[in-house]
């Protein structure tokens, strides 16, 4: 059984099913920016990233009676609305611009599965800064390559997604990226994290 990280959440969750609609602005405060983060991260815009994010909240407290603390952590119970709805306004677009084409759904939702604990916030934060340090460096003697690895891993695009935003094809993507890991892999394993 899974335990939900945050102690408070529970109570919150049970004064809100009480009556009390400011526990949920609680919650709203403690998730929101995760929440657009992963519209954003999946392809929205940021208006209707926000929209998209007030939208999932929507659907939260509507089925707030739903969560269960012993069955899932909040934040992934968040992740699962958030997803559907993501899933929904893809499907309303035309097939050229669909989602599963051009964005990769895991790496979006990884801003939405957070860390579990405070330890485990500073580790990554120190990992993201040495990553971020690499980057730079590689930005330096290759900006093409920097910019395919932002591109995919910041903006979450497929390789399909890549070759139809830079004009290449999806093979030489495929190339460049390999290349690219590798110089990141060695900068990151000369800063001890791999």
């Amino acid at each position: 059984m899974a335990s939900d990280p945050d102690p408070d959440i529970s109570t919150l969750v049970a004064r809100c099913l009480d009556g009390e609609r400011d526990a949920f602005w609680e919650i709203h405060q403690a998730h929101a920016a995760a929440v657009a983060a992963f519209f954003r991260r999946s392809g929205f815009d940021t208006a209707l990233a926000d929209d998209l994010a007030q939208e999932t909240f929507l659907r939260a407290w509507r089925s707030l009676n739903t969560f269960d603390a012993n069955k899932a952590n909040f934040r992934t119970w968040l992740a699962a609305i958030a997803r559907n709805v993501a899933r929904r306004e893809w499907r309303r677009r035309p097939a050229t611009e669909r989602y599963d084409t051009l964005f990769d759904e895991n790496l979006a939702a990884d801003v939405l599965a957070g860390p579990d604990d405070f330890a485990d916030h500073l580790a990554q934060a120190e990992t993201l800064a040495g990553l971020n340090d690499c980057i730079e460096r590689l930005a330096s003697r290759d900006d093409d390559a920097a910019t395919l690895i932002r591109l995919r891993y910041v903006d979450a695009l497929t390789t399909r997604g890549l070759a139809a935003r830079l004009g290449i094809p999806e093979s030489t993507v495929r190339l460049k990226l390999a290349q690219a890991h590798g110089q990141l892999e060695k900068c990151m394993k000369t800063k001890g994290f791999l």
